[in-house]
């Protein structure tokens, strides 16, 4: 164990298991705090100080306390960025938030980049092979490629909003969208609002609501006219 500020610890998105970092799980961590709980050490790399498990409670303290904060960390050595990758999957199937659909599948396709086998990234995330690979089938798009990959289309994980687009190609609007999708399928969504429109419960005196289900009407009709 070793005691640093909270600001020398490195958050490398790129070797994190999670799409994003859920702020409604740091919320509750912070609340967890003001409670007296003693929150689990933050697990980092010995040599850079990167984050490999503690992500959430990493904002938690600095919402809290502030960059300055000292915390005790538990620090490990890896060979490499695959290495490390693999322990931050294991570590975050294991405890926490669960990962969703939408982050194993993040997980699969970080690990291709990594060089990471399909048996690896599955015993990390605790899944079957033949689950990852059905994931990795069923739940990928493409993005066209840039520069920086050199022309080579993107492989980008979808909502199950979406999942019929597998294996297409979205535009950069779609691939924005994906991201602000909740992760239910679309008929979800579509009973919710039926069933507070259904039974009276809509906000009356909210009026950004109803700028949106005006918004969504006009959407509809377009839809609706084309099936």
């Amino acid at each position: 164990m070793r005691k640093v500020k909270v600001s020398e610890l490195v958050l490398d998105f790129t070797l994190y298991p999670r799409g994003d970092v859920d702020s409604q799980h740091v919320h509750y961590l912070r609340e967890a705090m003001k409670a007296g709980v003693e929150l689990p050490p933050i697990i980092a790399e010995r040599k850079s100080l990167r984050v490999v498990d503690g992500f959430h409670r990493h904002k938690a303290y600095v919402s809290e306390y502030g960059v300055g904060h000292e915390i005790e960390i538990v620090e490990k050595p890896y060979k490499n960025d695959g290495e490390l990758f693999l322990d931050a999957a294991r570590y975050n199937s294991a405890h926490g938030a669960n990962l969703s659909r939408f982050d194993r599948v993040h997980c699969i396709l970080r690990a291709e980049q990594l060089g990471i086998t399909v048996e690896q990234i599955a015993a990390a995330l605790s899944i079957t092979a033949d689950t990852a690979g059905q994931l990795r089938s069923g739940s990928v798009g493409q993005l066209r490629g840039n520069k920086s990959s050199g022309g080579a289309p993107l492989s980008i994980p979808l909502k199950r909003t979406i999942s019929h687009m597998a294996g297409q190609t979205l535009t950069k609007a779609q691939e924005q969208a994906n991201g602000k999708l909740g992760g239910m399928n679309a008929g979800f969504y579509v009973n919710q609002v039926c069933i507070l429109i259904e039974n009276g419960l809509l906000d009356a005196e909210d009026a950004k609501l109803f700028e949106r289900l005006a918004h969504l009407r006009a959407l509809l009709d377009g839809v609706l006219q084309t099936n």
